[in-house]
């Protein structure tokens, strides 16, 4: 009897013990649940930091580079002149996403797009080269480097300045 007495108590201690454990157990799911539930999810990503790598002179007068990032950091405004040929300027776009979604980069859109024939005339012998991102994946707090190159070519015709705008805008979609 008595051996029977003690088989009731452990089985009561045991299940006491598992009740509590569960109760512990909901309650940090419960936790868990709640900070995920108010997580508040942004999507944000930016042109972040413009630095100026290089510039070369064709001539005696140095080309000249006016980059802005609008204040939203969507877009990217600029304005070049360059004077002679073999002027170069080059420049390093930092891309960051400051949201906390991942984000994937679908295109650089480029106002003109001097790589169609049409805008291409427009500023001949001068061309534009980037550097190419698009669909690369970027994580909450990630950077990217974006290059620009903006190089006067050696042409037959004489050298004359090529004043231009250009702008950049950030297409991008959360993954």
């Amino acid at each position: 009897m008595k051996k029977m007495i003690n088989i009731r108590n452990n089985i009561i201690i045991v299940l006491c013990v598992t009740i509590i454990l569960m109760a512990i157990g909901f309650v940090a799911i419960s936790v868990k649940l709640k900070a995920y539930r108010d997580k508040e999810e942004s999507f944000d990503v930016v042109f972040y930091d413009v630095v100026k790598k290089s510039t070369i002179k064709g001539s005696a007068k140095a080309p000249v580079g006016n980059v802005s990032i609008d204040s939203s950091g969507k877009i990217l405004n600029m304005d070049f002149s360059l004077f002679a040929a073999h002027d170069e300027l080059t420049y390093s776009i930092i891309i960051k996403n400051k949201g906390t979604l991942p984000a994937k980069i679908i295109k650089i859109h480029k106002n003109p797009d001097y790589s169609i024939s049409t805008y291409k005339n427009l500023i001949y012998p001068v061309s534009i080269t980037t550097t190419d991102i698009e669909g690369k994946t970027l994580l909450p707090g990630d950077e990217l480097e974006y290059k620009i190159v903006v190089y006067y070519n050696p042409s037959i015709n004489k050298d004359v300045p090529k004043n231009f705008n250009y702008n950049l805008a950030l297409i991008t979609e959360s993954n």
